[in-house]
């Protein structure tokens, strides 16, 4: 039985609008200004990056040592925000005239006839563009520290440790070998991941059969087939919603891109989902699954992602006086912010710590720059029909049912926390800090689409998003792969002849090339050849060790410069206005 204090129940209709359908129906001045208010947001976005394109922050210069969000923002945002900007204008026209034909509305019925081959093909074809993605966009390459943490956390896993021991041979060099984000501990002479290690495990059980580039996409596909079940869940009686749904998902090139690359993001969003899947079912048994994926959640690599999307969810609970129930999630996440906290405190070090620290600001003069350029990114990676979606359904806040409320609640606590935070997401396809709440985003976007389903007719709103969709597909999502392989590129390629090389040892200065200390990457147990070794803060005692290690290749700027690494040096270097790219 589901109790009366449990409106997530399935039986439960979606509420009925007020007002006339009939009168309703012949009103398009509300999805007009929603879509000129984007389009003109866009053009804004477009000025922005042109602006950041002639001062330094929004260049490469090797000088700069953290300004990779602006320049990304700077190279890319102009041409993906010109096509919102576009469809958005074009959607204008098309709603305007009243005597346009719904011409792709007689497909949705059919789809729906056959939603569970839709279903099977979505699954499948998300994992097969994030699986050849990874080897064409992004050249099976972890391109950041980030994601290459994760590897690294692995391979200790692997041998059965959860620290490796730094060979004594190699102690005095220890600084010029360290990956970056990599902790050491002096007093054990140990290193280890600075993150949680949830997804390292996830990473270290495809490691194991060496097909760790498939678990991103794989997460991905889990992710549809999760999204699939809350939608059908919340709306039992629509399968017009859950194949919306999924479509606008599976179109977004911000989950189809960073299901390329190695970043913990798509397993955030698939254990989210997937927590949202039990949760949306509080009649069913598997309902009290929830908080262990949630345990899960909380450990993937930084546990503010899933404390931000579940937490509105959470205190619905206890508001609706469900009290075993909450009870039950009290108790199992009230455990594992413990355990956790322990894991964090002993393989991270203070140092670390309080850096970490040291981020959060009440007010930062770059916050607002900051988030706007990530709203920015939200509009320009989202599949291009959602904005709109978004922004209808935002203005059904009160009249939504609970579980969809706090997924509206989650969408913005998780965007308005890093308004407290100073730092922004440097590398990154869409932004990535959002990507564990974009279940959410989508079901606010299913919201206004049944509300621009009374406004413009049910045939005129799913042709519009048809069109959205294909678009997004044919149009936006390879753009954005175009900009993001241009970009990893030569990473990829410098890492792979780096690692090629026969000496025992190859020596880069950090300085010599943007964002080259990313390529310093060795074996946890330093048992691979060659060693990649810094320049940058070489002492003697180091020197007298890599001297014991063998033959040395030095890698200079024009070799870095021939495999296309970015090594210019800009005369108006001091010009900048924000100072942003400055450090941290």
């Amino acid at each position: 039985m589901v109790s009366a204090t449990e409106p997530h129940a399935t039986a439960l209709p979606e509420p009925v609008l007020t007002g006339s359908i009939a009168t309703v129906r012949n009103s398009t001045r509300t999805p007009k200004i929603i879509l000129a208010i984007i389009a003109a947001f866009s053009l804004i976005g477009i000025a922005f990056a042109f602006w950041l394109s002639v001062i330094p922050a929004g260049h490469p210069d090797p000088r700069l040592t953290y300004n990779v969000f602006y320049v990304l923002f700077a190279r890319n945002e102009a041409a993906g925000l010109a096509v919102v900007a576009l469809f958005s204008s074009a959607t204008i026209w098309w709603i305007s005239h009243k005597r346009t034909k719904a011409a792709l509305a007689e497909v949705m019925p059919w789809l729906v006839g056959r939603e569970k081959w839709c279903l099977a093909i979505g699954v499948l074809s998300v994992f097969v563009i994030a699986t050849l993605g990874n080897q064409i966009v992004f050249h099976n390459y972890a391109l950041t520290g980030d994601e290459y943490l994760a590897d690294f956390q692995a391979r200790i896993f692997l041998k059965g440790r959860i620290q490796a021991q730094v060979p004594a041979a190699w102690l005095d060099a220890i600084r010029v070998i360290k990956p970056m984000y990599v902790e050491y501990f002096p007093s054990t002479h140990t290193w280890t991941s600075s993150y949680l290690p949830v997804y390292a495990a996830m990473r270290a059980v495809f490691q194991s059969i060496e097909l760790e580039a498939l678990l991103n996409p794989f997460l991905a596909a889990v992710t549809v087939l999760a999204l699939y079940g809350v939608a059908r869940n919340i709306w039992p009686a629509s399968k017009t919603n859950a194949l919306i749904a999924i479509a606008l998902l599976s179109s977004s090139s911000q989950f189809l891109l960073m299901s390329m690359t190695a970043y913990s993001m798509p397993a955030h969003l698939a254990l989210n989902t997937i927590w949202l899947c039990l949760y949306s079912r509080p009649d069913r048994r598997r309902f009290y699954l929830a908080p262990f994926v949630g345990v899960l959640a909380l450990g993937l690599h930084q546990p503010f992602f899933h404390a931000f999307f579940s937490a509105p969810f959470l205190l619905r609970l206890p508001l609706q006086r469900r009290w075993r129930a909450t009870l039950v999630f009290a108790v199992v996440y009230g455990m594992a912010c413990l355990g956790w906290l322990y894991w964090w405190l002993h393989f991270r070090s203070p140092v670390h710590a309080g850096g970490m620290l040291s981020v959060f600001r009440l007010f930062s003069p770059r916050v607002p720059i900051i988030q706007s350029m990530n709203l920015w990114l939200v509009l320009g990676w989202s599949s291009l029909a959602t904005p709109l979606l978004v922004l209808l359904g935002f203005k059904q806040f009160l009249e939504m049912r609970p579980i969809l409320q706090d997924a509206l609640i989650s969408c913005a606590l998780t965007f308005g926390f890093y308004f407290f935070v100073s730092l922004d997401q440097a590398h990154g396809w869409g932004y990535r800090y959002f990507h564990g709440v974009i279940v959410c985003f989508i079901l606010v976007a299913i919201v206004g689409f049944n509300r621009l389903s009374i406004l413009v007719g049910s045939g005129r709103a799913q042709t519009l998003v048809l069109a959205g969709i294909a678009a997004s597909l044919l149009i936006q999502f390879p753009l954005r792969c175009l900009q993001a392989e241009r970009f990893v590129r030569p990473y990829a390629r410098t890492a792979a002849l780096l690692h090629a090389m026969s000496s025992d040892i190859v020596a880069l200065d950090a300085r010599d090339a943007w964002y080259s200390a990313d390529l310093i990457r060795n074996d946890p147990f330093l048992e691979q050849r060659p060693m990649i070794v810094s320049l940058l803060g070489l002492t003697p005692p180091a020197i007298a060790v890599l001297e014991k290690a063998g033959s040395a290749r030095f890698i200079t700027r024009d070799d870095l410069t021939r495999l296309g690494m970015f090594t210019t040096l800009r005369n108006d270097y001091a010009r900048d206005p924000f100072q942003l790219g400055r450090g941290r």
